[in-house]
């Protein structure tokens, strides 16, 4: 179940992320079917795929710290160590393929939550609602200046998309030009990896008492976060398009309380067994969810790139959503063929083979 919510949220983040690429091609007069598709994309994937995302991290990190407390096993020496080589891994991934890693972020974060997951539960609260107040404090802040004004002007623009030049990357650098321009101007290209790190915990913590209050097995517990994901979320969401001064807080406010929704949708589906050889192949997808997250943000570029296929120069949205779709098939081939030979995916099997290296004598 959770490997299938897990694929769910790469496919979505793919959703999102497919627009960085292939919506740099597109021209400055967008026909009615460009925007229409736009806005049901962004309504359904704008930062909602990322709240699911973040929040599946959290219940993982319950459900490992659980095995971790059973075997008696350094918790925080172990997490810590892994969540290092996530850092590792989100740095190379951000210089070598995509400005917008969200796995640096995850692994500062993760390294927090670490520490507060063996304390109390009051404590544990605490914690998860001063993030939320920072969080929320953060992007009122943010977004006050541009009450009732042209929303995104180039000085006021936040410093990851003031120095993310959409041209240059897409259309006339080549791949060494791009390692090169996100190597010299890695903290403004960060900007946005550090500001959702107070969401980042305070949805990991929600991650991790989902899991302690049962939400694999409480039907109640999964009704309530569909109906309150859902009857919420999807007013919220789509409140912005009617008042303007609620679009600052859309994508990092809004959106992950409609992805409460979209996990209920998902235990859903399971327990009435809708659509189960999609949920396989979304779960093989979930199950190889570092590996495919990867790899879609490596296809893309080939794909978009002008030192690719340079789709970016020539494409439309509906193109840009055709790729979407032609990417997750090959994700969802790809990790059913691989997981037929193999038990993990390439980069979990490294990553599991290198985090635990260290403490072999411990196992």
């Amino acid at each position: 179940m959770l490997d299938v919510v897990r694929g769910l949220a790469i496919i979505g983040t793919l959703g999102t992320n497919i627009w960085v690429f292939g919506g740099m091609g597109f021209s400055d007069e967008p026909s009615k079917l460009d925007d229409w598709i736009n806005a049901i994309s962004n309504f359904l994937t704008n930062g909602k795929f990322l709240g699911l995302l973040t929040i599946l991290f959290g219940v993982g990190m319950q459900l490992k710290y659980q095995s971790y407390m059973r075997r008696e096993l350094p918790w925080q020496r172990m997490y810590l160590w892994a969540m290092l080589l996530l850092l590792l891994d989100g740095y190379i991934h951000f210089v070598l393929v995509f400005e917008f890693d969200v796995l640096m972020s995850y692994a500062v974060s993760g390294m927090i939550v670490a520490l507060v997951i063996t304390r109390s539960e009051r404590f544990m609260a605490i914690v998860m609602a001063v993030a939320g107040i920072i969080h929320l404090v953060s992007q009122i802040q943010y977004s006050l200046p541009f009450i009732g004004t042209e929303r995104f002007s180039e000085e006021d623009m936040p410093l990851d998309e003031r120095y993310f030049d959409e041209e240059f990357m897409a259309m006339g650098a080549t791949w060494l030009e791009q390692v090169q321009y996100r190597f010299l101007n890695f903290w403004d290209l960060r900007g946005e990896a550090i500001m959702i790190l107070p969401m980042n915990v305070f949805l990991f913590l929600l991650g991790v008492f989902l899991v302690r209050k049962g939400v694999f097995q409480s039907k109640k517990l999964q009704n309530r976060l569909l109906l309150f994901g859902l009857g919420v979320g999807i007013p919220l969401n789509l409140a912005p398009n009617f008042i303007e001064s609620l679009s600052g807080y859309d994508c990092y406010v809004f959106a992950p309380v409609l992805s409460l929704g979209y996990i209920g949708i998902i235990f859903m589906l399971d327990r009435y067994e809708i659509f189960p050889r999609l949920q396989k192949y979304m779960g093989n997808i979930g199950k190889m969810a570092l590996s495919c997250y990867v790899m879609q943000n490596v296809v893309a570029s080939i794909i978009f790139y002008e030192w690719g296929f340079n789709l970016a120069a020539h494409t439309n949205s509906v193109i840009t959503l055709a790729m979407w779709g032609i990417i997750t098939v090959f994700m969802a081939v790809f990790s059913t063929l691989w997981l037929k030979f193999f038990g993990q995916g390439p980069f979990e099997s490294t990553w599991r083979k290198l985090s635990l290296a260290p403490f072999k004598g411990r196992l």
